[in-house]
């Protein structure tokens, strides 16, 4: 997870204009915080610890320390709430590994928008999607976990 979420010092506002510190940690931070190296790997263990308690209220099935590693990941990247109500955690959950790790790979994309901001649908009126790179990245990799 530290290698995929990288290691911010001071408060910045990431790619979901949230403001972030550490590796990803969003909860309470204050424009211009300041953390040390401790802090942030305090935070981190916060963080995981309270997203692996919610993520078992919705996982009913026993995983593997790989696939646990991999769905906690996503989770922590995603949110929790958004795997709870995906397909890809009802798969998981139904023992149908193959479809769940294709799941996995469907969080790495985002919906297109043209230059107005609007989001863009092909001729049938379905909402166009393009992959983003680093998340595939990471998502590959939590499948080659599972």
């Amino acid at each position: 997870m530290k290698n995929w979420e990288g290691l911010r010092l001071k408060a910045y506002k990431c790619a979901a204009n949230t403001l972030t510190i550490g590796y990803g940690h969003t909860k309470n931070v204050r424009p211009g915080q300041v953390i040390t190296i401790q802090e942030a790997d305090r935070l981190l263990r916060d963080d995981l610890v309270e997203h692996a308690e919610k993520l078992a209220r919705h996982v009913t099935c026993k995983l593997t320390e790989g696939q646990y590693i991999a769905l906690l990941d996503l989770a922590f990247n995603v949110g929790v709430n958004a795997v709870a109500k995906s397909e890809t955690l009802k798969l998981l959950n139904a023992g149908k590994i193959e479809a769940a790790k294709n799941g996995f790979l469907s969080f790495a994309k985002k919906k297109m928008r043209n230059r107005y901001g609007n989001i863009v649908r092909d001729e049938h009126g379905k909402i166009m999607y393009e992959v983003i790179r680093g998340l595939m990245n990471r998502r590959e990799a939590e499948v080659k976990l599972m």
